[in-house]
């Protein structure tokens, strides 16, 4: 199974978690994101980028031992995307409590891996039909 197909899964089973949890009585279309909360877009990059983040620590492309795992592999979503743990923390609590929300933001972050998937596979293929 691909790394692009495992994390894809990851994310469709949230997804359905989220679904099925529902959101409650209440109307997420009509909730205004307070002022410390990412937007959908930014969060929705964010938890792509961790995807990524993940995928690359557990493949172990460099073929380092694990004790040095945290010097060799330093990619930080957090800080590449300039957010703060509490303001992730936060606004990852907001998007649980409201899940229709929450759901867009999977659907969105699988639409970004979808697009990096598609762009490397096509330079991929570029790359071996120009050989």
């Amino acid at each position: 199974m691909t790394p692009f197909l495992k994390y894809s899964l990851f994310l469709t089973a949230g997804i359905c978690l989220l679904y099925r949890c529902g959101s409650g009585p209440e109307n997420d279309a009509d909730v205004s994101l307070p002022e410390n909360i990412l937007s959908e877009e930014r969060f929705a990059k964010l938890l792509a980028d961790f995807a990524l983040a993940e995928g690359a620590t557990n493949l172990n492309v460099k073929n380092v031992p694990i004790q040095r795992f945290d010097t060799v592999y330093a990619f930080d979503p957090l800080r590449e995307n300039n957010v703060r743990p509490s303001q992730y923390d936060s606004t990852l609590a907001f998007y649980t409590r409201h899940a229709t929300l929450y759901k867009k933001v999977y659907e969105s972050a699988l639409a970004l891996l979808s697009e990096m998937q598609t762009r490397r596979d096509s330079i991929t293929t570029r790359d071996s039909t120009a050989r």
